[in-house]
């Protein structure tokens, strides 16, 4: 198996003997079904996909699936291998058997997955962030900030590295204020496993539903459907609390923070290191201790947050990166059990 993998990494070098960053180079990105637009998971890959063009000139193109189907994500990927993809950028665990499987029938090219552990092969660079932590740390908030001591949680879908998400938030709450109580949702139905993160209208629904339950704090992780969840918010003037990128202008005053995963930054870098020709290969992690994972500046919620929960919060942060506060990661331990 070494012996493999050692070969299969000289190819991947002799393929690019030095520095590939050029205008002859292609990096396909594999936008999801959800697309563009999200200002979320998929916005913050294609900002940092933008970001490394900019440096290193090389030609970008995306093909989006038409569906949330392994079938649906193989034609994509196969469609930018036709338009002669050299890197492949793609999203989330859903991909991480189909990449495994061409990345060792296409030695020649670099696989670039985000979201979800791939090691053992050499021409696949994988990004983990530590959502968990960043989710502890909004948990936390939620728990000083609510009122009712009841606060929610919607998931795009039932999946490992929502999982994280849900359970950094309980973990965070409870560490804050253990009276309070929390109400989970998940928005995929059983005939569209996808439609969770896409449908703005369904998280706005399922929002108002939590509202009138006297949540009063709904922490969304949801794609694109996280659009309709602040939207609730506003409406209800209540609090949201956004995921991925920097959401506190969707709706200034009413979300509380955002959970930002640097998907722009961990794309970026990853692209940096592969046009300077530098050897890089396996699993890359950013964290709070890498700024991969952060809260937002909540600029327009910093005003009504209290200056000692503000304290509370940053010590809180740097106790997490100083390790003092285990946090328990529901997505390692899906990789662990090969799920």
């Amino acid at each position: 198996m070494k012996k493999n993998i050692f070969t299969l990494l000289l190819l991947v070098l002799l393929a690019f003997p030095a520095s590939i960053g050029h205008a002859a180079t292609i990096v396909g990105f594999l936008v999801p079904a959800s697309g563009l637009g999200d200002e979320s998971f998929n916005d913050m890959t294609y900002t940092g996909l933008i970001e490394a063009k900019t440096r290193h000139n090389f030609r970008l193109i995306r093909e989006q699936c038409t569906g949330g189907s392994d079938d649906d994500r193989r034609k994509a990927l196969e469609q930018l291998f036709r338009r002669g993809a050299d890197i492949i950028v793609v999203n989330g665990w859903q991909y991480r058997n189909l990449i495994k499987e061409y990345a060792l029938r296409s030695p020649k090219r670099f696989y670039i997955i985000n979201d979800f552990p791939v090691d053992g092969v050499p021409n696949v660079i994988s990004s983990v962030f530590a959502q968990h932590e960043g989710a502890f740390l909004a948990g936390a908030l939620a728990g000083w900030m609510t009122q009712n001591d009841k606060i929610g949680f919607i998931g795009g879908m039932d999946m490992p590295v929502i999982r994280a998400f849900q359970s950094g938030f309980h973990q965070g709450a409870l560490y804050a204020n253990p009276k309070v109580r929390i109400s989970d949702v998940f928005l995929a139905s059983d005939q569209d496993a996808f439609a969770g993160f896409s449908s703005p209208s369904l998280g706005f629904s399922m929002a108002n539903k939590l509202y009138d339950s006297d949540v009063d704090i709904i922490f969304g992780a949801a794609g694109l459907s996280n659009q309709g969840i602040i939207q609730a918010a506003r409406r209800r003037k209540l609090f949201a609390i956004g995921a991925d990128a920097d959401q506190d202008h969707m709706a200034p005053g009413y979300v509380l923070t955002s959970v930002m995963k640097r998907l722009d930054t961990a794309t970026s870098l990853i692209l940096d290191k592969l046009m300077r020709g530098e050897p890089i290969s396996g699993i890359q992690r950013f964290g709070l201790k890498e700024n991969g994972v952060a809260l937002s500046y909540m600029t327009y919620t910093r005003e009504v947050i209290p200056k000692e929960i503000q304290q509370r919060l940053e010590q809180l942060r740097e106790k997490i990166i100083a390790g003092e506060i285990p946090i328990a990661d529901p997505l390692q331990e899906s990789v662990e059990k090969g799920e």
